[in-house]
């Protein structure tokens, strides 16, 4: 075993040690320390964190609803707990690539995920949220890709008329042809050169795209993927209920208190992310959709027996217990093959943290730090200064976001 698998299991035998002690000596073994009395947690002195900038101490998530959009993004979030993920189609793709909300087709435009000549289409049918989501396999030489887009718009007819009309802008782009997508007559399926392929299927309200590519020609091998997410994502629709406009602002904005639980925004304007579409609280099929190694977050997410996400400038979830909540903390932190470990901040001998070698492309991060506390595992970013072995902000992010765990209770 080496040395990195030593450290882990040195890991595990003491939290597992120290769970034991505690519940072996009940209430009376408890730390002096508040907030800090729970099996298997190392005592912290909240007193001594270096949180910086950052108010150590839980805030009200009062998000901003300044008109129509605003209103619309929260039924975007809300969908994309319902978008088929990439590795239940095919497991090799899972490196995320964007990741996106609409709330109308400027919004499609400016995303840069849709071409500007589908915003015409999206506005004159009147989008009302949607969705999208890119992964490729990370493999230059042998390339397959997936992008799943849902799209909601008021009506079954405007969604049909939508379809229609995206299908004719994709095939305005020369030497484009059709491709059968097996049972899915109604697919509006093409490609130019068999390598990539774009789907439109209307399903009630929605628009279902795909974007498929396979590393070679091969028509038959697009079909099958398109066939396939489109079975994946027309069953998943059916099972959720569509919210109407006039109660999407009834849906609780910090269900059960987890938005006050995250760390929020820096007031210094230091967070490596610009703007908080994706703020909110989500269920963990949606979280699933911004996470690194999606099959093995699932996982975590079952065992743990997560059951609710908060997303600020802090991403906190809620575990079934302490012990799930470190099992998932010992996934969201697994670094890949070229990521460094980094010690933990001061004070937080159970933090753990990395440097990534890639850039998160949704908040463009390369740093982040999982602290836990109780049944929460919280994660906090930054992106490292270029000269910098050790990023001081990171480290006052994870002390902060400690302590408004601990003063959440």
């Amino acid at each position: 075993m080496g040395s990195g698998g030593t450290m882990n299991l040195l890991r595990r035998v003491r939290r597992t040690t120290l769970a034991a002690m505690v519940t072996a000596c009940a209430v009376g073994c408890a730390s002096t320390v508040a907030g800090t009395a729970q099996p298997g947690l190392t005592a912290v002195d909240l007193s001594t964190l270096e949180t910086g900038p950052y108010r150590p101490e839980p805030t009200a998530y009062e998000p901003s609803i300044d008109g129509v959009p605003d209103i619309r993004l929260i039924e975007a979030r809300r969908m994309l707990g319902h978008l088929v993920h990439s590795d239940e189609v095919d497991p090799e793709i899972d490196t995320l690539g964007d990741l996106a909300f609409f709330w109308n087709g400027q919004s499609m435009a400016q995303s840069e995920t849709f071409p500007p000549q589908y915003q015409p289409a999206a506005d004159h049918n009147n989008l009302i949220a949607g969705v999208y989501v890119s992964r490729t396999n990370g493999d230059l030489r042998s390339r397959k890709k997936l992008i799943i887009s849902v799209l909601r718009f008021p009506t079954d007819a405007a969604s049909r008329q939508a379809a229609a009309e995206f299908d004719q802008i994709t095939h305005d782009a020369p030497d484009r042809h059709p491709i059968a997508v097996p049972d899915r007559p109604d697919a509006r399926t093409s490609s130019a050169d068999d390598i990539t392929a774009v789907s439109f299927l209307a399903h009630g309200a929605y628009v279902i795209m795909v974007n498929a590519a396979v590393p070679q020609p091969d028509p038959g091998a697009l079909a099958a993927m398109i066939d396939t997410t489109l079975d994946l994502q027309t069953a998943r629709l059916d099972r959720q209920q569509p919210v109407p406009m006039d109660d999407l602002l009834d849906i609780p904005a910090d269900p059960d208190g987890i938005m006050r639980r995250a760390l929020p925004t820096s007031t210094a304007s230091t967070d490596p992310f610009f703007g908080d579409d994706d703020f909110g609280a989500f269920t963990p099929a949606g979280q699933l959709h911004f996470e690194r190694d999606p099959a093995r977050v699932r996982r975590a997410f079952e065992e743990s027996g997560v059951d609710l996400v908060g997303r600020r400038a802090g991403v906190v979830y809620r575990a079934r217990d302490l012990a799930g909540a470190f099992r998932l903390q010992s996934v969201l932190a697994a670094p890949g093959r070229n990521d460094e470990e980094l010690p933990p901040p001061p004070g937080l001998v159970d933090a753990r943290c990395l440097r990534l070698d890639d850039r998160d492309p949704v908040r463009h991060y390369d740093g982040l730090c999982v602290v836990v506390h109780g049944r929460y595992v919280a994660v906090v970013v930054s992106r490292f200064p270029a000269s910098s072995r050790i990023d001081q902000g990171l480290y006052e992010r994870a002390a902060a976001q400690y302590a408004i765990l601990a003063e959440s209770e």
